[in-house]
């Protein structure tokens, strides 16, 4: 991801643009729309990092191990340390999306 200087823009403003970046997504109706706006937003490398993060914590949620994970998506151990620490303590993002994507289904 790029660089982000954190001191610019404290923690209100922060989640206020994230907030704004949402309901932009929520606008946009179909996944194609969705996808052209992230594809526009974000270089290749950003976008297949975030996509890999929600696989791996799907992974996780499956009970797959480190060593699985890191043979099929080539990720590092500290990539899925750090994604199973926010789906263990984090704001729920990862578990609420994951059931969401299942009951869809």
């Amino acid at each position: 991801m790029a660089k982000f200087v954190h001191k610019r823009f404290g923690v209100k403003e922060q989640d206020e643009l994230l907030e704004e970046l949402c309901e932009v997504l929520q606008l946009l109706k179909s996944p194609k729309e969705k996808m052209y706006f992230l594809k526009d937003l974000l270089v290749r490398g950003e976008r297949v990092m975030l996509a890999r993060r929600f696989k791996i914590a799907k992974f996780l949620e499956e009970g797959m191990t480190y060593e699985e994970i890191i043979n099929l998506i080539h990720v590092s151990p500290g990539t899925i340390a750090r994604v199973e620490r926010l789906l263990n303590f984090g704001r729920s993002g990862y578990r609420n999306a994951i059931a969401k994507v299942r009951n869809q289904k």
